[in-house]
């Protein structure tokens, strides 16, 4: 099991709990995507015959993790519950993550670098001495529960299904297993890493001055999902010393599953009757009773995790919704007009808030100043880089007729407040129909087209400069290049013509909608069509999916100058 990429201070973690011996799995706090698999190309990679080549992806926008299932063979699961292939679903602290066959302990704490949970301790390594001892019991080879145990039981879920928490939900598990069991300790245990160390949800013990140690054979027999039991009955022989000095004789594991996702673990033994012990064997309805505890705290915890995974979503999508509504309102209106020019413009975000802008901004004497940005990342973080750029611009751009110098003034000031790994590629333009020319500044951008109203468009090309940034002294200077009679120009982000077809694997070369596939919507384009609209059909359809994987944006401007003063350049220049 291995990740490629670097390491970050406030990187996440996966915590194998279950399956194969693993490291914890160090997941770098930067913006993009990880793919998790068995395919070497995958960034987590997952030697195992039940994981998919590509099997998820995990994303971190800046502010949280999600996870999205690449419709593979097993399933990925999320405290029990599968991830559906048609959306992503956001990580708390604590989430288990189950990728058969392992479970892996979300953890976004720096804890998780030591791969220690607070207050895990260590069961007791008896594997060698009491392996013989340990019995796994299959639930249908359990005794049926007589009518004392059913009515406990009966009487039990309640109790046990209105319990508000993880914790209050142990302690219950802890008082109704002991009385139905006979066993005079327990204690639920949560697992913290597949080397034996887990921490102590809830205890009760017979003796308060006793320190309570468990072991590490019986835990392990337990993580298979079936009741594992030791008992002085099975084996007159002496057993472990480790166990022996613990006073134990008989004892009960049970797991707590999340679907198939070993949750937690209801330990009971007989520490405290060493004088009885061998005289007072484990009841024989014990084990019976207690699975079926297990099993109803289960139940309970999978819907304490349903309900704690709908409001971490409900309360995410809220907030998103929220910012996205807020970042439409410094976008221009789709439509508008101003002078000889008439515009069309549309912004998508990939995850509800974006980093994707533009605008339109007329000027004095029938120009027009247009400029498309895009910030590197994704989600909130992207957004708000993206609204303070957005709004400097547009305040520059009105105040001088030099575009280099508004972009110079911008990149002054991002520079010292971005966050480190932020940056925004531009392109801005001033429109002038009295001089048939723009002016104009490609920040890294690259994506702008020019041609007649109707057929063919030529792509400016690349600007050569700096995104902003990146350099804070960078002087930003305008081309120029000329502008036809009656023409249109095409603004667009890379979140387009990088768009990956349905069919696209993930391990494997990848379909995207491409420069050439703009250019051949623009061609069919006539004039009174909403090339914009037919832009983003084609690239959803190409796509497979009504949600794109990255922001995408789309400006067109289309212009009649009815007296140009000179024969349009085709070839850019510097001014």
């Amino acid at each position: 099991m291995n990740i490629a990429g670097t390491a970050s201070s406030a990187s996440a973690w996966l915590m194998p709990v279950t399956g194969p011996a693993a490291p914890a799995v160090e997941l770098p706090a930067t913006p993009g995507e990880l793919l998790v698999g068995r395919h070497e190309s995958c960034n987590v990679r997952l030697p195992a015959d039940n994981v998919s080549r590509a099997h998820a992806r995990l994303n971190f926008d800046g502010q949280r993790w999600r996870i999205a299932d690449l419709k593979s063979r097993w399933g990925t699961f999320v405290n029990g519950i599968k991830v559906s292939p048609d959306g992503d679903v956001p990580l708390g602290d604590g989430d288990l993550l189950r990728i058969t066959p392992w479970t892996f302990r979300f953890v976004a704490s720096p804890a998780g670098k030591s791969g220690l949970l607070e207050g895990a301790i260590e069961s007791v390594d008896d594997a060698l001495e009491t392996c013989s001892l340990v019995n796994s019991l299959a639930a249908d080879r359990l005794p049926t529960l007589g009518d004392e145990l059913l009515a406990l039981l009966l009487a039990s879920a309640a109790g046990i299904h209105a319990a508000p928490d993880e914790k209050a939900l142990a302690h219950m598990v802890l008082e109704k297993a002991c009385q139905g069991s006979g066993l005079p300790n327990a204690a639920v245990l949560k697992p913290a890493g597949t080397d034996g160390r887990f921490q102590v949800m809830a205890s009760r013990s017979a003796n308060a001055s006793q320190s309570l140690a468990y072991s590490r054979s019986l835990l392990a027999a337990a993580s298979g999902g079936e009741v594992a039991e030791l008992s002085s009955d099975s084996q007159p022989v002496d057993i472990s010393q480790s166990i022996v000095s613990m006073g134990v004789r008989s004892a009960l594991c049970v797991p707590i599953l999340l679907g198939q996702t070993v949750a937690a673990y209801l330990y009971l033994d007989s520490r405290g009757q060493e004088n009885t012990a061998l005289r007072l064997p484990l009841r024989p309805n014990a084990a019976a009773f207690c699975l079926a505890l297990g099993r109803m705290a289960g139940l309970a915890l999978a819907n304490l995790k349903r309900i704690e995974m709908e409001r971490r979503a409900a309360g995410i999508e809220a907030d998103l919704a929220a910012a996205a509504a807020a970042q439409q309102w410094i976008l221009p209106r789709r439509h508008g007009n101003a002078g000889p020019f008439v515009w069309t413009g549309e912004s998508r975000p990939g995850a509800q808030v974006g980093g994707d802008f533009y605008d339109v901004i007329p000027l004095a004497n029938d120009r027009l100043a247009l400029a498309i940005g895009d910030v590197s990342g994704h989600g909130i973080a992207a957004s708000v880089l993206m609204t303070a750029t957005a709004g400097f611009l547009h305040a520059a751009l009105q105040e001088t007729n030099d575009v280099g110098a508004a972009v110079t003034r911008l990149n002054r000031f991002i520079c010292p407040r971005r966050p480190m790994d932020k940056f925004v590629t531009m392109w801005v333009g001033i429109f002038d129909p009295r001089q048939g020319i723009v002016h104009y500044v490609d920040a890294g951008h690259g994506y702008v087209l020019l041609g007649e109203q109707s057929g063919p468009m030529k792509c400016l090309g690349l600007g050569g400069q700096f995104p902003l940034g990146v350099e804070e002294e960078c002087i930003y200077r305008a081309a120029s290049t000329g502008l036809p009679a009656s023409g249109r120009a095409l603004l667009i982000s890379d979140g387009l013509v990088e768009q990956f077809g349905s069919d696209a694997d993930p391990c494997g070369p990848a379909s995207p909608f491409r420069l050439d596939g703009v250019e051949q919507i623009m061609a069919k384009a006539t004039v009174d069509s909403d090339a914009i609209a037919d832009l983003f059909d084609a690239v959803i359809s190409h796509a497979g999916r009504p949600s794109l994987s990255d922001d995408a944006t789309a400006v067109l401007v289309k212009w009649v100058i009815t007296s140009p003063p000179h024969t349009p350049s085709q070839t850019p220049r510097t001014s």
